[in-house]
């Protein structure tokens, strides 16, 4: 036989990779976990080794705990003009955060995420493991910006300016917040207007370079009347591709955009797997070895309610994951399918291709009869995300993985049937929720576990304005045009336990959602910003801790009320208004605000 060439060589070795790559992906992703372990023990091994011989340092101008969405943003600007220590619970960013396609495997692996769960929901979550809510948040510099799904929308005007009502401080308006979301922003997209949007910040915004099947939903949306808007300026209702904070198809989270460029600076020291358990006065335990370190100026908490023995949590957006809706195009994305050998040198060397979206790549703000019948038309009550995602063999493991969902229940609803179909979902949620939960310590211990109870869903009204957006997904998807050229129809395998009420019935998309909600993870106001006098404050207008001197709390958990949309965008202007507020005091002048 003659001696094969050497391009026949490449050849074959070329469609070899190419027939080999699912399974190999596949087993990839089978050893994550794994991986992933190896990744955080290693950092931690290093970081111990430093912090025995290398970090002795204990009094410093100002103390960050928590180095997230706002601290690190926090620790950026302070770092300029003062001498910084910044303690993380965490440790170094897994280096597969970068890849938006990640983000959903990623959720709720133990040394990278902190892995909240719920006490069991008694009106909600019933397709959940004890239905318990698995609550994800990151615990490595840059926090949650790490693992989310990278939809950056700022929330409604009218969230700030109730928030501005709310607590007496126009500070917190639409007007008084504006600049300092322009300000972290880099913004290159279609809305490239001076009044809504900054460039030359830190954080890079552009729609990510696979939409996927976008377009059908946004076309969708139009044909019901409503426009195609930007979600991140003045509007009422509309519908919009979503921007990432990527820049050439990779994620930058806060770690990436405001930490990663001052590692170097001598006036910011990071203490890495450092667990706070005394805020004033500030106490640590690293290492196993409990140590003290002491602001001269000012102790600022970004990591919610440490310390805080008894609080109140405001809200949380619960939704539901509505789907599958099946087509009979292959416009979705199905994982087994799409994600190839090409694909992967795509994005490697290109920055393009599947792996550069997380799967949600546009959204929409609508408003219900109920908004409407209390005037509130142009403040919309319910979000859609739709994320065109066809169902793939491992669907029902991620999704429990990701959010605590019986897999057994998942596997039954995605029947083998459904597995490599083409689909879409579309998550429905409640953007304006009236249900309040609380939150408190069970022991002493820093170890020891939050109680956490959200109460979702413990009202009608909850329930009917969701149901009512539910219906109206529904409808989007099955009487429009757009939509009925790829024949998209709900799926009409009965989610378990709906089984003996009429199918797409009211009773039965109200047993889907008390079936499959979930929450996404938008969890705002333990320390509450509020007036001086107001029993529910934790924090005065300039995120002071009542009542006590010298400690600040910069981070979601300021929030009175959750915005309607994700919430890391806001999280991230907190960070930029708090330290403006921080520098004023000290007599800085905060020339970053546009």
């Amino acid at each position: 036989m003659a001696p094969m060439l050497p391009m026949e060589m490449i050849r074959k070795s070329f469609q070899s990779w190419y027939y080999w790559f699912p399974m190999l992906m596949y087993g990839f992703l089978g050893a994550l976990s794994t991986y992933n372990t190896a990744w955080y023990e290693m950092d931690k091994m290093a970081d111990k080794f430093k912090a025995t011989y290398l970090d002795a340092r204990d009094r410093f101008d100002f103390i960050i705990v928590g180095g997230g969405s706002a601290g690190s943003v926090v620790a950026n600007r302070l770092s300029k003009h003062f001498d910084v220590l910044l303690l993380e619970a965490g440790g170094e960013p897994n280096p597969w955060f970068s890849v938006p396609a990640m983000s959903f495997m990623l959720l709720n692996h133990p040394g990278l995420d902190w892995m909240y769960k719920t006490v069991p929901q008694k009106w909600s979550g019933g397709a959940l493991i004890d239905r318990v809510s698995g609550w994800s948040a990151g615990k490595a510099l840059g926090g949650t910006s790490n693992t989310n799904f990278l939809i950056h929308l700022r929330g409604h005007p009218k969230d700030f300016d109730f928030i501005a009502n709310l607590t007496g401080d126009q500070e917190w308006s639409y007007d008084g917040v504006l600049p300092h979301f322009k300000s972290v922003e880099d913004y290159n997209g279609e809305w490239k207007t001076d009044e809504f949007h900054g460039t030359g910040g830190e954080i890079p915004l552009q729609v990510p370079p696979f939409v996927g099947m976008a377009e059908y939903f946004i076309k969708a949306g139009e044909e019901l009347g409503y426009s195609n808007v930007d979600l991140n300026a003045r509007f009422s209702e509309g519908f919009s591709y979503v921007y990432y904070p990527t820049k050439d198809g990779r994620r930058y989270s806060t770690y990436k955009s405001f930490l990663e460029p001052i590692r170097n600076r001598n006036s910011l020291t990071i203490y890495k797997f450092s667990l706070v358990s005394k805020a004033v006065g500030v106490e640590y335990v690293r290492h196993g070895v409990t140590k003290t370190a002491r602001a001269t100026k000012e102790v600022i908490l970004c990591a919610g309610s440490i310390g805080t023995p008894k609080i109140l949590l405001r809200s949380d957006h619960i939704s539901v994951y509505l789907g599958m809706f099946l087509i009979n195009s292959t416009v979705s994305m199905v994982f087994d399918r799409d994600v190839t050998a090409k694909s992967f040198m795509d994005f490697v060397h290109k920055g393009t291709g599947e792996l550069t979206s997380s799967g949600c790549s546009a959204s929409a703000f609508v408003s219900t009869s109920y908004a409407k019948s209390s005037g509130e038309a142009d403040w919309p009550d319910v979000q859609f995300i739709f994320l065109g995602n066809g169902v793939y063999a491992k669907m029902h493991t991620d999704m429990s993985h990701g959010f605590h969902v019986d897999p057994t229940i998942m596997k039954k609803y995605l029947s083998s049937d459904l597995v490599g179909k083409d689909a879409f979902q579309i998550i429905v949620s409640l953007a304006r929720p009236r249900a309040r939960g609380v939150m408190r310590l069970s022991g002493k211990s820093l170890t020891d576990d939050l109680i956490i109870d959200p109460r979702y869903l413990d009202n009608e009204y909850d329930n009917s304005v969701l149901l009512e957006g539910v219906k109206m997904a529904v409808h989007l998807v099955e009487n429009t045009t757009v939509f009925r050229k790829i024949d998209a129809k709900f799926t009409s395998n009965v989610f378990p336990g709906c089984e003996d009420v009429p199918f797409k019935s009211d009773e039965y998309w109200r047993c889907f959602i008390r079936q499959y909600s979930i929450t996404l993870h938008h969890i705002v106001g333990p320390c509450s910003m509020g007036r001086n006098d107001s029993k529910d404050a934790v924090v005065d207008t300039r995120l002071r801790v009542l009542g006590v001197t010298g400690l600040r709390v910069i981070d979601a958990s300021i929030f009175p009320k959750v915005p309607i949309s994700n919430t890391n965008s806001a999280t991230v202007m907190v960070g930029e208004k708090g330290s403006h507020f921080i520098l004023q005091v000290w007599g800085v002048n905060s020339t970053r605000t546009q």
